[in-house]
Parts: C-alpha cells; structure tokens; sequence
C-alpha cells in the first residue's frame, strides 16, 4: 500500500479583494497555501488589480513555492439599475421589470434593468432570479412596450446593480463584451498565468481568445468557466479548445434546477479528469465563514466531496475577497483537503479514466511501478509541463515535484492536482538538473532523507527508483 503523503494535492484558488488585498494579508494567503489567487475583474480597476500582480510578483521573486495569476471576466450580466434605497418586495407584489421606463403607469414598484433585449429573452423562461435566487419572481405577463409584469415568490429586497438569472433562457448577449476584451488584453499581455472566461457556451468563443493569446504572443491559459445550460450542453467541445474548466456553481446553480447541479458538476469533473485538463469547483464552497469563523457541516461535506471525485481544485470567493476570516477561511479548507485525501488514501480509491494516447499509458505503467515499489514521490524533468500533467490526471496520492525550465510553465502547473513545480534552471545534464531539483526540493521541505522516489525524464523514455 502507498503511504499516505502529508502533502495536500487538491489546490486551493482564493479571490482577493477588499479583505485581502493588504499586502500583509496576502502574504499569509501564499505563505499559507494559496496556489492561485483570482482577481476578479467584475469589481475594482485595472489599476487597483495592477498592485495585486505587482504584489504577487514580487512575493514570487523571493519565493521558490509560487503563485499563480487567475484574471477573471465579468462577462455579459444582466443586473438591476442604481437606487437611492433598497426596493422593500413582499411576497406576491407584482413588479415591473423594464430597461427604459423610468415609472410605469401602472402604479407599481419598477426594477430598472441592464439590458435592452429582457423582454425579447424572458419569453424563454417562466422566472426571474435575483442574485442567484434570493428573491425570485413568476413571469405573468410581457407587454407591448417592452416591459415584463412579474409576481414575487418572497420577501426581500432589491439593491443597486443585483445581479439577474433567467433560467434557461439563452442570453442574447456575447459571453465576453468589449469591456472583457480590454481586460483580457491586459493580462494576456502581461502573460498572466490563467484568464477565467465567464459565461461561455460554446468553443467558438474560445477560439476567439486563443487567436489573441496568439496575436500578443502570450502563455495565459484559458479557463471556461461553466455558468448556463448552454455551456453544459457543449461542455465537450468546449473542454477540448480550454486549458481548464470551473464549474461556477453561483450562475450555474440559478440557471439549472437545483437538484441537477450536483450531477452535472460531477459529469464535469469526470469528463475533464479523462481529458487531463485541470477542474475547479467554486462559489459557496465556504459561504457563511464570510462572517464566522468555522464553516458550516453542509459546507464541511460540499467541500469534501469535491475533493473525493477528484476534482484539482477548489476555490474560495468571497470567503478571501469581502469576508471576516479570509485566513481562517483558507486554513479550514485545508484541513478539509488533507482529512479527505488521507481518508481516500487509506481507502486506495481508483478513478476510472480513459488514455488518450500512449504518453497516457505509459505514466500508467509508471504509476504502476511506483505503487509496487512504494514510491513517496516522482521527480520529474518537464520542458512543458506534459509529463506533469499525465500524471496527475490518474489522481494517484503520491506527489509530483515537476521541474520546469521556467517559471511560467512551473505555475502553469499550480492548478493541477498532486502537482509540486519548481522552477529549476536546466543544464545539458539531465542528471544535473535533477540534483539541482532534488537539492531544493528537500532544502524546503517537499522531500525528506530517507524517502523512496521515482525519477523521471520528459516523456517517460527514463524511469528510475532511488532512496534519498
């Protein structure tokens, strides 16, 4: 039986925001185990997000554990217009929903919304959600002038600029706006480590961002974010032309029936786990430690279970970016991840997934080898992060300290499960480059004396067991 490793191999994505941007603050995050903070672009400036990746460049300057750039898209939104007080809605008021009427002549209450084609989109639904479902109406009437009558299920109310689900319906606005096009620009020309694609839903609109990658000439890798049906309906195709996949259970959930949203984020997992490319779950994983301390058990098992299908990470929203215990917070995922990885390991969970090509097959043999021999580790060379990748994707406990020719791919690398990369500078010696892997690897603690690893070359053409 392999060991049980006490390195976690599920990463952790945390947003930064208002509660986290302090540097010291940030710090502690990546010191802590943040292995890739998420900026996202639907809140705050350029500038302001600017000083996060200055801030995280330069921790990565003086680091040899790094951390990765995750810019996130607003995409197209539909939300409520600006108020001077909140709208007060009681259970069964019928309200007006309308993008040009300023009051209705019918007297009642007026939410002022975004988007010019709502009357047009809303016929493909029965309701409208406010922010994901906390207050959600029933559709009774569209009139001639482009309003749409609608009776409230509940009580709530209705801020300024709410977010608005139909669910169901296919949006006919583009899943990346022009205002996303500028801020992909920004980081792509930066060569930020992953840019987050809201809303998509279908690969053609992946392809239009890999051609700019191409045209800046830019390493960012593209993460889909699945946020509607429409997504999840093309989910193959789309997986195929992404880099990685978040299931952005905030949209989705709203957008699907609740009680559909567990199965689809495991068919998601499951379809990219067999295409080796990385999967994050998010949204509400530890919602209510915005304002305490210790999460919640349904949070507790959300959480667990994300890690026991195998998904490669998970992420922390507003947990990090507006809440009270943004450290705290990371730290009990953390123990979450390490508790069910161990549970997993003493169990010796197997995934049934799929090779795709004879790389695949053979880090299955070497996998193979290292069970039988009881590696603790692979060591492994990587000029593109390929190897790496193979091997993680049969999400096997033993760890993998990949050693990349630069830092770029090494944090390329940091959403993928099981994956330790160091950025290593290669000699024309193979063997040299090893020591100097090997050299770092325990001067900061992922390697220990005394411990049996796998030594691997790109591609696999070399495998060799030794004792530290």
């Amino acid at each position: 039986m392999t060991p049980i490793c006490p390195l976690r191999r599920t990463k952790i994505v945390c947003t930064i925001g208002p509660a986290s941007w302090d540097q010291a603050i940030l710090t502690d995050l990546a010191d802590s185990g943040m292995n890739v903070a998420r900026l996202n672009f639907s809140h705050g400036s350029r500038e302001g997000h600017q000083k996060i990746i200055d801030q995280i460049t330069a921790y990565n300057k003086s680091h040899d554990l790094q951390v990765a750039v995750m810019l996130d898209t607003k995409g197209a939104e539909i939300r409520t217009g600006d108020v001077q007080d909140p709208i007060v809605i009681k259970k069964g008021d019928e309200v007006v929903f309308s993008s040009t009427a300023s009051e209705h002549e019918s007297g009642k209450k007026l939410i002022e919304v975004s988007y010019d084609g709502f009357a047009k989109d809303v016929i493909e639904t029965d309701t409208i959600l406010i922010d994901n479902g906390e207050i959600s109406f029933d559709i009774v009437s569209v009139e001639k002038d482009g309003s749409v009558i609608a009776k409230a299920r509940g009580n709530g109310e209705i801020g300024t600029r709410r977010h608005i689900n139909l669910p169901g319906a296919d949006i006919d606005l583009p899943s990346i706006t022009e205002s996303d096009w500028g801020d992909l620009r920004f980081g792509a020309k930066q060569n930020l480590d992953f840019l987050a694609l809201s809303f998509i839903r279908n690969a053609d609109e992946v392809k239009e961002v890999r051609l700019m990658l191409a045209e800046v000439g830019s390493s960012s890798k593209i993460i889909s974010k699945i946020e509607t049906q429409k997504g999840v309906a093309n989910i193959k195709e789309i997986i195929d032309v992404s880099d990685a996949i978040m299931v952005a259970r905030g949209d989705l959930g709203a957008d699907l029936p609740f009680e559909k949203l567990p199965a689809v984020q495991d068919e998601i997992v499951c379809r990219c786990k067999d295409a080796g490319k990385p999967v994050i779950i998010a949204t509400h994983m530890l919602e209510s430690m915005k304002e305490h301390p210790v999460p919640t058990r349904a949070e507790v098992t959300d959480t667990a279970h994300a890690v026991a299908t195998g998904a490669d990470s998970t992420m922390l929203s507003g947990e990090t970016a507006s809440g009270s215990h943004p450290l705290v917070s990371l730290e009990a995922m953390i123990r979450i991840h390490k508790a069910t990885e161990e549970h997993l390991s003493r169990l010796e969970t197997t995934y049934d997934i799929h090779f795709r090509d004879s790389a695949e097959e053979e880090m299955d043999k070497a996998i193979a080898l290292a069970q039988e021999e009881e590696v603790e580790a692979f060591v492994l060379i990587t000029e593109s992060g390929r190897t790496a990748n193979h091997i993680s994707k049969f999400r096997h406990p033993i760890p993998i300290i990949a050693l990349a020719k630069n830092a770029i791919i090494a944090r390329s690398l940091l959403l993928n499960y099981g994956v330790y990369p160091l950025h290593v500078e290669f000699d024309d010696s193979d063997d040299v480059t090893m020591q100097t892997g090997l050299d770092l690897a325990k001067k900061i603690g992922l390697l220990t004396k005394g411990q049996k690893i796998m030594l691997l070359k790109d591609r696999a053409n070399k495998m060799e067991v030794v004792t530290l």
